[in-house]
């Protein structure tokens, strides 16, 4: 390597001009660059490359005349080449020192990344001679640091298709760190994470969940457990809604000699909502199969009695018997749950769901039930909730109340305005009602949460002394829905 002789102005005028040779100072910059385990090179002050190390040769495998002048941007990556010439450009234009990032190919043809940086050195009056640089390979870290973020990435994509936010809880501070995902299931605007007390998120915690929630921390922070955390609870949205969630962390310990004690709980959280839902509705079928089994015993006493009292001889009565069975079976269909339908089905009339459920209960030629009231669609999704309700105040009828006698009389009208559906269920005929019933049966609370908790909408009895009278108010959106 043949670096420039420096030229030393006197200070005085008329000193002659001193040429100083600095071949000892560029032996000795061979010798370190030669020993140096980077890419060590050098360039002339207009940017022109005029050294490179035996690094460079070995590793790119290029010769110094392949990498003299600007061939060595031969081995830059294509992709890289316009933003390292532009930097390297402005560097030389400027004086400023040149720093980048860029991939180079290898002897093997294989791109690698390096770290290249130079400084300008610069004469008396301040003008740059040249630069010195070095090209350091981290192409090791860069790989690490591409897995971290693609794991990183795959992570918050798990996260985000399983629906789930992750929290932190830092027990010294007592608060609670929650990333976007944990917000956006709290409905709290915001991006990135957000800290809150943990006084203040306990409070978004139902009441009557509150003090298992704290039981569950205080579990996993206890030196002889595992320091497992898992809670199942109601939290009370800034909305006013409620939501079941379930939460699943760790607890770290800090160890100070024989003494360990938890400092965080990390985790994350779902919304549990649906599932509870669907637990609870799995739950309320099971109930409501045991009672209808109880009561199918029941009814079907009830039509024998009923059948005897009206047919001439066996055969009428086995026949009316048949029919009112087969009627039974077909609101029995209409009742079921989409899940045992196997499907939806599709919608029908409320006029032709009432026909159905109360199919059973008629007799022919006598004008005992009575329906009326405009068309109106009940949707596939809706027509379980309100065959139940209407199936159970039948029920009741034929046991106790007016379709217990072959003189009582049931109507059954509704109005639409203002897109409620206004329905009425009148019985007469039956036996007088002396006081209302003490207490709720099981299908009374079954028809209040089809109504009110499926529908939308509301049921009001009134137990009058002639018989029963039912209020329904359904919401058109929802009964159709």
């Amino acid at each position: 390597m043949k670096l420039p002789l420096a030229r030393e102005q006197a200070a005085s005028r008329g000193t002659r001009e001193i040429r100083v040779d600095f071949s000892a100072t560029e032996n000795q910059f061979a010798v370190l660059a030669e020993s140096l385990p980077q890419l060590v090179w050098s360039a002339r002050a207009d940017g022109s490359h005029d050294y490179f190390n035996r690094r460079w040769h070995e590793f790119t495998g290029m010769t110094a005349e392949q990498s003299e002048g600007n061939g060595w941007q031969n081995a830059v990556h294509p992709r890289d080449l316009p933003a390292v010439k532009a930097q390297w450009r402005h560097s030389v234009e400027t004086g400023a020192p040149y720093e980048t990032e860029y991939r180079i190919r290898n002897a093997a043809g294989i791109f690698e990344w390096v770290l290249s940086r130079a400084v300008p050195i610069q004469d008396l009056s301040g003008h740059t001679t040249r630069w010195f640089g070095t090209s350091t390979n981290i192409d090791a870290q860069k790989n690490a640091e591409e897995a971290v973020r693609s794991l990183e990435t795959r992570y918050r994509l798990a996260l985000e298709a399983a629906n789930l936010g992750t929290w932190q809880m830092d027990l010294e501070e007592k608060r609670i760190l929650w990333d976007e995902g944990a917000c956006a299931l709290y409905g709290i605007p915001h991006d990135g994470s957000f800290s809150l007390p943990f006084d203040q998120v306990i409070e978004m915690v139902h009441p009557d969940d509150r003090e298992a929630v704290k039981s569950r921390i205080v579990e996993a922070c206890d030196p002889q457990s595992d320091g497992h955390y898992e809670s199942e609870y109601r939290a009370i949205l800034p909305d006013g809604r409620l939501r079941w969630f379930r939460s699943v962390g760790q607890a770290f310990f800090a160890v100070d000699g024989d003494h360990s004690q938890a400092v965080i709980i990390s985790g994350v959280v779902s919304d549990i909502t649906e599932r509870h839902a669907f637990e609870e509705a799995q739950q309320l079928l099971t109930r409501e199969l045991n009672h209808r089994v109880k009561n199918l015993f029941a009814i079907a006493n009830g039509m024998v009695s009923m059948t005897a009292r009206t047919a001439k001889d066996p055969k009428e009565m086995a026949t009316a018997l048949r029919g009112r069975l087969s009627a039974l079976s077909r609101a029995h269909e209409l009742v079921q749950p989409a899940a045992i339908r196997h499907g939806s089905g599709p919608d029908v009339g409320l006029v032709q769901l009432c026909e159905a459920v109360l199919e059973p209960y008629r007799q022919t030629g006598t004008p005992r039930v009575s329906i009326e009231g405009p068309s109106v669609r009940v949707g596939s999704n809706t027509t379980t909730s309100l065959a139940l309700v209407l199936h159970e105040l039948a029920t009741n009828a034929a046991k106790y109340g007016c379709l217990s006698n072959p003189e009582g009389h049931l109507s059954i009208r509704w109005m639409v305005h203002e897109d409620i559906v206004d329905l009425v269920w009148t019985e007469s005929g039956g036996p007088p009602i002396e006081t209302p019933p003490n207490f709720q049966g099981f299908g009374t609370q079954l028809s209040q949460r089809s109504i009110a908790g499926q529908l939308g909408g509301t049921l009001e009895q009134e137990w009058l002394r002639v018989g029963l009278r039912v209020h329904m108010t359904l919401p058109l959106d929802r009964l159709s829905g």
